[in-house]
């Protein structure tokens, strides 16, 4: 019987990402009472892509190769910057989109590029609650499907 636990790690990361952006599309459809398929493409939001993503990089790197291995070193380090840019330096960007956001849907209407820009600009951005949220999703998926049994 093939299992998830014998996927490359790199297949069960996929994975844990679409199953992520669908469990986010389900909380939210439910929450606002829509459903709004962009969800699906946004990384921001409950959970966070990128937190899930790496942080079931990091456990199973961790657990199939060793957590004293040269492959699990550099997943941690590359989760522990995304999360520190994420949490620390994504203030200084979400004012900055805040105040573009307000510039752009201030100005007299340009037509379907205004509307398309200024929807770019919105000003949604990963919180902190998203990340952990989105780091013990994705260290839960690994350790549920990406370990072998026995």
């Amino acid at each position: 019987m093939y299992m998830l636990s014998d996927l490359p790690i790199w297949l069960v990361v996929i994975l844990c990402g679409v199953l992520g952006q669908f469990f986010k599309l389900a909380v939210y459809s439910i929450t606002k009472r829509h459903l709004d398929l962009a969800l699906i493409a946004q990384g921001s939001g409950l959970p966070s892509l990128q937190a899930s993503v790496l942080s079931c990089l990091l456990v199973l790197v961790g657990i199939r190769s060793g957590w004293n291995s040269g492959l699990a070193a550099f997943a941690l380090v590359f989760a522990v910057i995304f999360i520190h840019d994420t949490v620390k330096l994504g203030v200084a960007s979400s004012r900055q989109r805040k105040v573009v956001y307000h510039l752009v849907a201030s100005l007299p209407d340009a037509g379907h590029l205004h509307q398309r820009v200024a929807g770019y600009l919105d000003p949604r951005v990963h919180r902190k609650s998203h990340v952990g949220a989105g780091v013990v999703f994705g260290g839960l998926f690994a350790l549920a499907f990406g370990i072998a049994p026995g």
